[in-house]
């Protein structure tokens, strides 16, 4: 059974014993339509009116996270390990295996978007669940194995570091200038024009000072929001955003053939540490988007947005170094 591990020294968690196989072994999509027997039984599916499904979503048949897994926090000497409990899902985002986003039209576009939508807000109500983390790879490069288009929906009792990190450098900045960081950081770009890719009435796409990646692009509400689901409740300003992810993939598409895109929107508490009163998460968090095209010399390195997932545990690869004759 999978468990958690805590790294003492990074301070990270790393899923270890997950068996996972790589569904390019298959040699059939499972996820074209006459295949869905290849899946579990669809959480939520948004059809037609022929009854056809246009989007899927259902349980990961390898999950990392398992809603039926137990916290069961323990200790082994000074490490500390628990239960893998979460859920892990994945969504189809078309019938067609060949389509990328940027072939979208912007009607199909708006169903996978109301999709991630309605699982962030559907898991958030399990108060186990701290973070949702909703990301797309596509390409070998980014760890795709599989072409048609798909997303994974990740529900965790831990925070992914990337996530950390930026509610600990987010509320740094609120506290010494009573001001969102990336407020301020879209005030700067738009002021600047120099990293500005496109802007729009309510959002703002650019690409970061910092880059990690090359034509590493961020998409920014320009008002200050939290929480990404949220766009459910105006219709005019989903449309937008809509219309700025499919504008910007089509830029983004001919210089790269693998990408990951990540949704950052705020976890499911309101405070980083429930004994700190200074300040909410929903003044100093700023949901986003990013987008992480991938290249050789990128995809040698793993990525911290998403978990460290390892098949082998640390126990039985010692077992096999040791065994080996030299």
């Amino acid at each position: 059974m999978p468990e958690l591990r805590k790294d003492p020294v990074a301070g990270t968690w790393v899923v270890v014993g997950s068996k996972g196989s790589k569904s390019s072994s298959v040699g059939v999509c499972p996820f074209c339509p006459g295949n869905e027997n290849l899946t579990p039984p669809p959480i939520r599916e948004t059809k037609d009116e022929n009854g056809n499904w246009l989007v899927r979503c259902f349980p990961s048949l390898d999950p990392v996270f398992k809603v039926e897994a137990q916290e069961d926090k323990r200790a082994e000497g000074l490490y500390d390990k628990m239960g893998n409990v979460g859920a892990h899902e994945i969504i189809v985002e078309n019938r067609s295996h060949t389509k990328t986003l940027s072939s979208f039209s912007e009607k199909e576009l708006t169903l996978v978007i109301d999709m991630y939508m309605e699982r962030i807000v559907d898991l958030k109500r399990d108060m186990r669940f701290r973070y949702i983390q909703i990301f797309k790879n596509h390409g070998e490069l980014a760890g795709s194995y599989i072409y048609h288009p798909h997303s994974h929906v990740l529900a965790t009792h831990i925070m992914p570091q990337k996530i950390e990190s930026e509610l600990y450098n987010a509320k740094a900045h609120y506290l010494q200038k009573e001001r969102c960081l990336f407020c301020d950081i879209i005030n700067q770009e738009v002021r600047q024009n120099k990293r500005v890719v496109t802007i729009s009435s309510n959002f703002l796409t650019f690409c970061p000072f910092a880059s990690r990646f090359p034509f590493e692009v961020w998409v920014l509400p320009r008002s200050h929001s939290s929480r990404f689901e949220e766009l459910n409740h105006n219709e005019q300003l989903k449309q937008e955003f809509v219309s700025i992810i499919h504008d910007l993939m089509k830029r983004v598409e001919p210089l790269s053939n693998a990408y990951t895109i990540v949704i950052h929107t705020s976890p499911n508490i309101t405070k980083v540490n429930s004994h700190e009163e200074e300040a909410s998460l929903g003044d100093y968090f700023h949901w986003h988007v990013e987008v992480l095209p991938r290249d050789f010399r990128s995809s040698k390195y793993k990525m911290e947005d998403q978990f460290y997932v390892v098949s082998i545990t640390p126990e039985e690869a010692a077992s096999a170094l040791k065994a080996q004759k030299i």
